[in-house]
């Protein structure tokens, strides 16, 4: 018979993670499904399948679950990003061509969690604490992509950055509503663009 071993102190705090994280997630699921106004204490609790009190232990307001539910949308793209910037090292246009390409079409492939992304974008313009956490995800992303631009010889890489930034959320928004598209038409418009930016010449400085 197996002598039954005392649980570790970690233990409780892993568990209190993981319900935490289920939280989060069901509530991703339902801004997908229905929209940041579908966000409801009670229904988030159903869709985790936890109880309604362990939903307001970890947050006591919707706006706090709304908050915390877009920052944990951030930690996961943030990590995808990371991931993928992994295998993709090596310097070349080309290669920053297909890491672009990657991550996009790595975004696209999960549309509940791009809809619920660009919901709660949406929602920041009347939440100041998530207009917060969007503009320091847009300067990672930029200084992310900044440095790989500056690395392959561009001269204005981040501003670089965020023009292909903008292109890339304007490319996803499109694929929210067209779903069928040209296979090749993300690699054709992120190719002109990257190309734009790494022949571009430097600004002369103005006169005084």
């Amino acid at each position: 018979m197996a002598i039954a071993r005392p649980e570790s102190r970690e233990a409780p705090r892993r568990r209190a993670a993981s319900r935490r994280t289920l939280v989060l997630e069901a509530t991703l699921r339902l801004i997908a499904d229905g929209g940041v106004d579908s966000v409801t204490h009670r229904r988030v609790a159903k869709a985790a399948g936890v109880s309604l009190s362990a939903t307001t232990y970890y947050f006591d307001s919707r706006e706090h679950l709304l908050r915390e539910a877009f920052r944990h949308c951030i930690e996961l793209a943030k990590a995808q990003q990371s991931r993928l910037a992994a295998a993709f090292r090596e310097r070349g246009g080309d290669r920053i061509l297909d890491f672009l390409v990657a991550l996009t079409e790595a975004e696209v492939a999960a549309p509940d969690l791009m809809l619920a992304e660009y919901e709660l974008t949406l929602f920041a313009a009347r939440d100041p604490e998530i207009a917060e956490a969007l503009r320091e995800w847009d300067e990672w992303m930029v200084a992310q992509l900044g440095q790989g631009l500056e690395s392959l010889g561009a001269t204005r890489p981040f501003e670089g950055a965020r023009t292909l930034l903008h292109l890339i959320r304007g490319y996803e928004l499109h694929r929210l509503t067209h779903r069928e598209p040209d296979a090749g038409d993300l690699r054709r418009r992120l190719e002109a663009v990257v190309s734009a930016i790494l022949e571009a010449e430097p600004v002369a400085d103005s006169e005084p």
